[in-house]
């Protein structure tokens, strides 16, 4: 419906829409409405002054009556809710508000050393300075950087492991800088000492590598080994199925471990390794948001969101009607403004229906 009053739809979509409209005398309707709405001059001034990306960044946007004979225009979005058929059904303001969403109290961030000692980075108890041999850490529950003056560990391999519905920051002995997503882990060694600095990622990280020409820079995954001098990139290993380098700046070079590929990357794009490599431009803003705390969909399934909802909120998804797995979204999830706000604004666009029940979120 968006299309069609934007004036964008394609010729088989505004058949279907045409139809849809003809079967649907209430959707018709609200149709008819929204023409009445966008006609009027101040609305298609305000229209034809919005600007796209800052739309799709701040998450503002939505008609609401003032009174019965005006309009108040807002930038876009809360969240905008696409039928499976991919049109816009109907979104309205929120009136109220569930009950606040309270997942289960989740693990905390956990640094094992390579002796097998495990520290709880997020126990505020836990001293801001720890001694390990020759190195000092500089601890705190967002962030971790250490100091290393000896040798003698630089083989030894710690894992600093985050869990769902957290992130952190890991300042290497060289000055790397990586920031960790939810669900993720980084092993890495107390000291470089050798030709080259190693480290093994699983989950989501960002890098900002502290340029050594001499000592390149390499970050292995289960599919890839990123070579690089100084540069910044994101690593995305959370699909079973292929892994995503998105370079920021700089210049990597890529390697697939099981299709024995190789190629070198430019800022601005994406490479995904599924056995071999394929090459896109990427986004920065929806593609790094999570280091925001927001993620933002497009024409997404409940399905696929489910799966960001418990690695951002550390919750797990319960669809007690398989049929609303298939429903698309298009709109932003914010970590700030909470999951009962998203699902609030889910439930008020669509016939979707949720509640928490035993630590989970039942939707239907």
């Amino acid at each position: 419906m968006v299309e069609k009053l934007s004036g964008y739809i394609s010729g088989e979509d505004d058949q279907e829409l045409h139809q849809l409209l003809e079967d649907d005398k209430e959707l018709k309707q609200v149709y008819t409405g929204l023409q009445q709405q966008l006609n009027h001059p101040e609305a298609k001034q305000y229209l034809d002054e919005l600007d796209e990306d800052i739309l799709w960044q701040k998450k503002q946007h939505l008609f609401y009556r003032r009174s019965n004979k005006h309009l108040l225009y807002r930038v876009a979005a809360g969240l905008l809710i696409v039928i499976g058929s991919g049109f816009l059904y109907t979104f309205f303001p929120r009136e109220h508000k569930q009950m606040p969403i309270v997942a289960k109290q989740s693990p905390g961030i956990t640094l094992q050393l390579a002796n097998g000692q495990k520290i709880n980075l997020s126990d505020s108890s836990q001293a801001p300075v720890l001694s390990v041999g020759t190195v000092q850490m500089h601890l705190s529950p967002k962030s971790l950087q250490y100091e290393a003056t000896g040798t003698s560990q630089a083989a030894a391999m710690n894992i600093l492991r985050v869990p769902a519905g957290k992130d952190y920051k890991l300042t290497l002995t060289d000055g790397t800088e990586v920031w960790l997503n939810s669900m993720s882990e980084i092993s890495f060694p107390l000291a470089f000492n050798g030709s080259t600095r190693e480290v093994s990622v699983r989950g989501e990280a960002y890098f900002s590598v502290k340029k050594d020409i001499d000592h390149p820079f390499i970050v292995h995954t289960g599919e890839v080994s990123i070579n690089v001098l100084g540069t910044a990139f994101n690593v995305n290993t959370y699909s079973n199925t292929n892994t995503k380098i998105a370079l920021s700046s700089g210049k990597v070079s890529l390697k697939s471990n099981t299709g024995n590929q190789q190629i070198q990357l430019r800022p601005g794009y994406e490479a995904t390794c599924d056995n071999d490599f394929s090459v896109d431009e990427f986004n920065p803003k929806n593609t790094l948001a999570w280091m925001e705390g927001k993620y933002y969909f497009k024409k997404s399934t409940l399905k696929d969101i489910a799966i960001v909802i418990t690695r951002l909120f550390d919750i797990p998804v319960v669809f007690d009607d398989a049929t609303v797995e298939n429903v698309t979204v298009t709109g932003v999830l914010t970590k700030k403004d909470g999951l009962a706000e998203f699902m609030d604004n889910l439930s008020q666009t669509t016939s979707i229906r949720y509640q928490l029940s035993d630590h989970a979120l039942h939707i239907h």
